[in-house]
């Protein structure tokens, strides 16, 4: 509410607290969900985004989410409500998907419920809320362990099939990061199922049928999701995220590690502080580090690890220990780092803290289960006894209030001198943890008496919900439709606009006047934006149209311009820059209106379409860019990467423009006052794009570092450009044929059993 376009048509007695994190759901997601709703109703498969970046790939964006199934909700439905809508379909399906899996693992029913409580109610969840790849990704896991358990447990391939199904759905939910843990827990588990002796079979016997299901499994996973995988494998060689191993690298992804005091967020689930309070005073962002299942459950997960006499419940009290020592940044990271795909380019090791929380949440349901139930069955193992049961898990319960006491008082002692409001908080956190856990006491004390022992069942599930429901509280921000982008930046906008903003800080509203990816909203085309992977070509011209770094320092997915005076006027009007969006006063343009913001007009813009009659030619990207500075942007010739390849005819008196018709987000058509020369089209280039005139097809060439150039013959009338990668059509491919080998499978499997019926 702090910045355009909402500071001037929102009330101003709304109050709000900086989070970059959580407003990353409107800057990004709600933008790349619209547009690709928009393009699926128009029947177009969206694979570029014209309004960012001067175009920009975007299904190769993997968490632009366009293959997930579940997302036709924001095709079906308005984009602003299916975001309320996809996360509460997502809660309760993993709620019900780890009802099932401990059920499986004979878990009783007050322990299966007790599980899926706290994982579908836990402090990462909450915390990532606002980003819905997170969820869409992590909510297939216990469904993805169940169907690894039974085809491990039966040997039938069908289950491993549908596990791998439910691999290649959490991948195309769209996080990477969240799906590499979820695929390094799954294959741990595999392997660690497969070497135990659950199984009467023989080892070496029991291996072989465990790494035959493993790949098949894989093999479904890869080919379901091949469609998304080899865009984005694709688009990662160009883009702008350079990993360069070695200790610098590897040192910065350690300083991204969980500090050791927020290791007390397992008891208390704002220990310094509330984000969405203001009073927030850790490191980084809250959700990077945020891992609380609530201090009942933790507890008994704590008590189903110590007294852990089932291979589930060691298997998960190992997968706990070790998350959470990978999370602190120990040398465990070093081998993961260097040889484990995708983890070096995964921010950082705290986000492997959904892996304890999921271990956790299972091992709260084993734990709360052995309440009501004396034994399990031998093959997995036993029990103590029921009342060692009670008298351990209330000794625990007593020691885990304590802690939390403790805690809240120390914390509320050192941040007492700096923030009382946060002191005040942390004291009644404190508070709120003993009395749940004296509540849950004396309902563990009444498993005693049998005529209080389902009230005692019931109890403690409503004080294990409203544990973590309290601690959610405020987390889960809600805004009136209107809010959603309201009005219009730019009433009458042509050609590409600037909005200026100075930075994106972690401690306050930023200075700016459109929210990067807000342009994609209004339909507007932008210079810059905010993207996971976008070209680093790219990222090179806007660093000359900045004369500097064009992110800011703790967000190098921003491209943002500068505030104050403008620079690099020349390479902003080789964008075809026409409106300047800035919140303060500038030099060297036009002024066009003064209201809320500036807006002024760049008399130097040039076309976003036009004709050269010359070129000079630059074997690399590196020689090309150095000869951009050198020589600056002309408008008779263009400086092209590649071999010397000159045009077929170069006329003599060419019309300066041409017509651009944008004829879907994946093709563009000009219209040419007359064929030959070089055309120069200010859209962004990535291989995959293709150019047609007169049914020929032209080679695309990169022109002035970026952009699209073609020598059209001399009588040709329109060139029309189509963004066809071949990473897409083969990964398309893949899919389908996985597809099709999926359905005959299964329809082959449904009627042998038929028949045997």
């Amino acid at each position: 509410m702090q910045f355009e376009p909402w500071r001037s048509q929102v009330s101003a007695s709304v109050s709000a607290h900086w989070d970059p994190l959580v407003w990353d759901g409107i800057a990004q997601y709600y933008p790349w969900r619209l547009f690709a709703a928009q393009s699926l109703r128009s029947g177009v498969i969206p694979l570029w985004n014209p309004y960012q970046f001067c175009g920009t790939p975007f299904l190769a964006n993997g968490q632009s989410a366009v293959l997930y199934l579940l997302n036709l909700l924001f095709w079906l439905l308005p984009v602003a409500r299916a975001f309320g809508w996809s996360a509460w379909l997502h809660l309760i399906i993993t709620g019900w998907f780890a009802y099932l899996f401990l059920r499986r693992i004979s878990a009783g029913r007050l322990g299966a419920l007790a599980g899926a409580i706290v994982w579908q109610t836990n402090g990462f969840f909450v915390a990532w809320i606002h980003l819905p790849t997170v969820l869409c990704t992590a909510t297939w896991l216990p469904l993805i362990l169940l169907l690894c358990e039974r085809a491990l447990t039966t040997g039938r391939a069908r289950y491993a099939l549908a596990a791998g199904v439910m691999l290649a759905f959490s991948y195309l939910g769209g996080h990477p990061q969240i799906f590499l843990f979820v695929a390094l827990l799954t294959a741990a588990y595999l392997l660690a199922r497969a070497v135990g002796r659950a199984f009467p079979r023989p080892p070496l016997v029991r291996l072989a049928s465990s790494l035959k299901l493993a790949a098949v499994t894989a093999a479904f996973a890869l080919g379901l999701s091949a469609a998304q995988l080899i865009p984005t494998l694709d688009l990662l060689r160009i883009a702008h995220r350079a990993f360069v191993p070695g200790p610098d690298s590897y040192a910065a992804f350690l300083s991204r590690a969980l500090p050791g005091h927020m290791f007390s967020n397992f008891l208390l689930p704002h220990p310094v502080g509330h984000p969405a309070l203001g009073t927030y005073l850790g490191p980084g962002n809250y959700a990077e580090y945020c891992c609380y299942v609530g201090i009942v459950g933790f507890a008994f997960a704590l008590w189903a690890g110590f007294a852990a006499r089932t291979w589930h419940a060691r298997f998960f009290a190992s997968a706990a220990l070790l998350a959470i020592l990978v999370a602190l940044g120990t040398p465990l990271n070093w081998p993961l780092y260097h040889y484990l795909p995708g983890m070096a380019s995964a921010g950082g090791p705290a986000r492997v803290l959904l892996l304890a929380v999921f271990s956790f949440s299972m091992l709260a349901g084993l734990g709360m289960d052995t309440l009501g139930r004396p034994a399990l069955s031998k093959a997995e193992g036993s029990w103590p006894p029921a009342p060692a049961v009670r008298s351990w898990s209330t000794a625990i319960l007593l020691l885990a209030g304590a802690a939390a006491a403790f805690l809240g008082w120390f914390f509320a002692a050192l941040s007492r001198t700096l923030e009382p409001t946060m002191a005040q908080a942390v004291v009644a956190e404190a508070r709120r943890a003993v009395l749940l856990v004296v509540a849950a006491i004396v309902l563990i004390c009444a498993f005693r008496v049998a005529a209080l022992r389902q009230l005692a069942k019931v109890g403690l599930l409503v004080v294990l919900a409203a544990d973590l429901l309290l601690a959610a509280r405020h987390h889960v921000h809600v805004a009136p439709l209107k809010w959603i982008y309201p009005g219009e930046v730019v009433p009458a906008a042509e050609g590409r606009v600037l909005s200026n903003a100075a930075d994106w800080p972690i401690d306050r509203f930023p200075i700016s006047v459109l929210p990067p990816n807000g342009a994609t909203v209004y339909r507007l085309r932008d210079v810059f934006g905010y993207d996971s992977l976008y070209l680093a070509r790219y990222r090179d011209f806007a660093a000359a149209l900045q004369h500097g770094d064009p992110s800011p320092p703790l967000n190098g997915n921003l491209l943002l311009p500068r505030l104050g005076p403008v620079y690099g006027l020349d390479m902003m009007s080789l964008a075809a820059v026409q409106t300047v969006l800035s919140p303060v006063p500038l030099q060297g343009l036009e002024i066009e209106r003064v209201g809320a913001f500036y807006t002024y007009r760049n008399p130097y813009a040039r076309p976003r379409a036009w004709v050269a009659d010359s070129a000079v030619f630059r074997p690399t990207h590196q020689e090309a860019f150095a000869a951009l500075l050198k020589l600056g942007p002309r408008e008779d010739c263009l400086i092209i990467t590649g071999p010397d390849l000159p045009a077929e005819d170069l006329p003599v008196g060419l019309a300066p423009n041409a017509i651009v018709r944008d004829l879907s987000p994946n093709s563009v058509a000009v219209d040419l006052p007359q064929g030959g020369g070089y055309l120069f089209l200010a859209d962004s280039y990535a291989p995959g794009w293709r150019a047609h005139a007169d049914r020929r097809e032209l080679p695309v060439r990169v022109a002035d570092v970026t952009f699209r150039a073609v020598a059209p013959p001399r009588q040709a009338k329109s060139v029309v450009f189509r963004y066809e990668p071949a990473s897409f059509r083969v990964g398309l491919f893949i899919t389908l044929l996985a597809l099709g080998s999926a359905c005959a499978g299964g329809g082959w499997m449904l009627a042998a059993r038929g028949m045997r019926g």
